[in-house]
């Protein structure tokens, strides 16, 4: 099928030089910005299969005079990469459900239901938008103090349910669901909860598999949260142990390679993810954009 190929510019306007050129100066910027993406990545791979002090030579070099792949053997078991893996997707599960729950049914409400004052209830959901995480760091950590969930899983699941971001996508979707669709089925007898479940949440697929990788990526990536509420190592993700093992409260005790093999490892999880939901990622938030 190589003659239904098309592009934005077409196979005539190609043979102008000036286009030629242009579209190669675009090869050229392309490929010059993903060497410039992918080199911190090699430099931590090639620098994880060195031995310690191979890495701080002067001039560095790239490539391991040995290559030593026993170093992920070491930073499999002193980084404890299981069990912090599944603590990691503990913390993910619990804070999906919740963020899905909580956040779902609020987007539906604020979009096909008439609630007093909806438009002013959206209005304060996303002036948080512009809020930095510090911001409310305190309060949060106060809360949850209070409660006295820390140290555990729910100190980071039920934050999850106060997301503005995931709500402006989610009811810019529902938006444009047809309303004639809840009208027959309030018509058929259906609750709005029945209407939520059946009707919208498999309708929203695209945008929940894209708000799947973000709630992912967010727990994934997210020390310093972890990191206040989860002192215990029994509860410790992968972000907490790392910097733990690698700086903690006494300085780094693990060697530089060892480090940078357990970093490597940690990146696997979260490359896997993306290379299997991509699809979804760009067509929920292309779908969001349009519809919002």
């Amino acid at each position: 099928m190589k003659g239904t190929n098309r592009s934005v510019i077409s196979v005539f306007d190609l043979k102008k030089p000036g286009v030629k050129l242009g579209y190669s100066c675009c090869y050229a910027l392309a490929a010059g910005l993903a060497v410039l993406m992918i080199y911190p990545l090699l430099w931590v791979l090639f620098g994880s299969l060195k031995e310690a002090n191979e890495i701080f030579l002067v001039p560095p070099t790239l490539l391991p005079k040995t290559f030593l792949f026993q170093n992920y053997r070491e930073a499999w078991q002193i980084y404890e990469i299981p069990k912090v893996v599944a603590n990691t997707f503990i913390a993910f599960g619990g804070f999906l459900l919740v963020r899905f729950v909580v956040i779902s049914a609020a987007a539906y409400a604020l979009s096909h239901l008439k609630i007093p004052f909806r438009t002013g209830f959206y209005m304060i959901f996303l002036a948080t938008l512009m809020l930095p995480f510090f911001a409310y760091i305190i309060p949060a950590y106060l809360v949850v103090f209070q409660l006295g969930l820390l140290n555990t899983f729910w100190a980071v699941w039920l934050p999850a349910g106060a997301d503005s971001f995931t709500l402006l996508l989610l009811k810019g979707f529902f938006d444009g669901i047809p309303g004639e669709l809840f009208e027959a089925a309030r018509i058929d007898g259906a609750s709005e909860l029945k209407i939520l479940r059946v009707i919208v949440l498999p309708l929203a697929k695209p945008i929940l598999a894209a708000l799947t990788i973000f709630a992912f990526m967010a727990v994934w990536n997210n020390f310093l949260w972890q990191q206040i509420v989860l002192s215990s190592g029994d509860k410790w993700t992968i972000s907490v142990a790392l910097w733990f093992r690698s700086l903690g409260n006494v300085g780094a005790t693990v060697a530089q390679n060892i480090q940078l093999a357990a970093m490597l490892i940690s990146t696997i999880p979260p490359m896997i993810v993306f290379l299997f939901f991509q699809k979804y990622i760009i067509e929920g938030v292309t779908f969001s954009g349009i519809k919002g």
